[in-house]
């Protein structure tokens, strides 16, 4: 079935390069110029295999060649082109090959089957122009109706987003009203979780296949941006090193909430002091993404309930059939270490595609 499947894919690709030959053509030159040359073309490949035949079989099967010529340049370039050679390779062949050779002279049989070869190919050359235009008709409808898709799915995220950062906006806005501490960072956190989900829908790969994609790596450098421009101290840097991967867009909000999480609890807690590093990796590791975020901070608590993040952190982990450690200490011999490792193939309840 694989075989089948690939061979009708190579046939499908093979009959679409064909059909937008002459397009390319008719950019350089005009319409009839493009089907003279298909035709030339065309008569000059007959003549060919005719000269080739010729020299083990003289005059065997007069109008061997004539139709696959015929139906090449209907195919490439239209009805025009296959009539064109169609008289071309008639023409040759009633001099050169029908008796009596180079002379127009003819006898009323081979007159007769002169007609008739050249209506059936004439013929021919109509079906093959009308299949040939059917598919340029539907393949124009079909590019329509992705281009409709595909604006209509920019529009339903563009504004998916919009009301993800309006709500965000609102819960920053009462934040900063609250006098408590613990609600506003509450809000904030709140207000962070949305703008994570709304940067999934401006990182769509809408060129992708299936128009359901993110481009991992760029998602995350735009939630680092974030998180640098509005939660870091100035005295704190955050750094974001990642190859390529791309992977479901659900899988990728799953993935940023996690790294937010992350982000959030070393900007509120790892740096009393307003100085310090934090380091974000992405790599492919094997058959899964590894995403590591580590800090110089002044560690984990040794005591404390798991609040609302770590809760959260735990959900999303067991959703991605993912792993996720968190260890105090990391190459500075200070601050926190979080490694989450994606599973980037369907064998595992998490995931459903992978992509590099």
């Amino acid at each position: 079935m694989p075989r089948q499947f690939l061979a009708g894919e190579l046939g499908a690709g093979t009959i679409s390069v064909i059909l937008d030959l002459p397009h390319r053509l008719a950019g350089r030159k005009p319409d009839v110029s493009t089907d003279i040359v298909v035709a030339a073309a065309s008569i000059g490949l007959a003549v060919i295999c005719r000269a080739i035949v010729d020299i083990f079989t003289p005059g065997v099967i007069v109008y061997a060649f004539v139709f696959p010529a015929a139906i090449f340049a209907s195919l490439v370039a239209g009805a025009r082109s296959g009539l064109l050679t169609t008289a071309g390779c008639q023409l040759l062949a009633w001099y050169f090959v029908i008796p009596v050779k180079r002379s127009f002279v003819i006898s009323t049989p081979d007159a007769i089957g002169l007609l008739v070869a050249t209506a059936s190919v004439a013929l021919t050359v109509w079906a093959v122009s009308a299949f040939r235009a059917t598919s340029a008709r539907l393949q124009e409808e079909k590019e329509r109706h992705v281009e409709l898709l595909s604006l209509a799915l920019k529009e339903v995220d563009h504004r998916t987003r919009n009301n993800f950062q309006i709500a965000a906006s609102l819960l920053l806005s009462r934040a900063a009203g609250q006098d408590d501490p613990r609600l506003r960072d509450e809000l904030q956190r709140a207000a962070g979780r949305l703008q994570s989900l709304a940067a999934a829908y401006s990182n769509l790969a809408l060129s992708s296949a299936d128009l359901s994609t993110v481009l991992l790596h760029d998602h995350l450098r735009e939630i680092c941006d974030r998180v640098r421009e509005g939660m870091l101290p100035a005295g704190v840097t955050l750094s974001f090193d990642a190859e390529p991967v791309q992977v479901p867009a659900q899988v990728a909000v799953a993935i940023a909430l996690i790294v937010n999480e992350c982000l959030t609890n070393a900007a509120k807690h790892a740096f009393p002091d307003g100085l310090g590093a934090v380091a974000i990796w992405l790599r492919p590791d094997g058959d899964d993404a590894l995403i590591t975020i580590e800090d110089d901070g002044v560690g984990r608590p040794s005591t404390g309930d798991a609040g609302t993040g770590s809760k959260l952190i735990d959900v999303l982990a067991r959703t991605l059939s993912a792993e996720y450690t968190i260890a105090s200490g990391t190459t500075t011999d200070r601050g926190t270490r979080c490694e989450l490792r994606v599973p980037l193939h369907g064998d595992r309840p998490g995931l459903t595609q992978s992509a590099a």
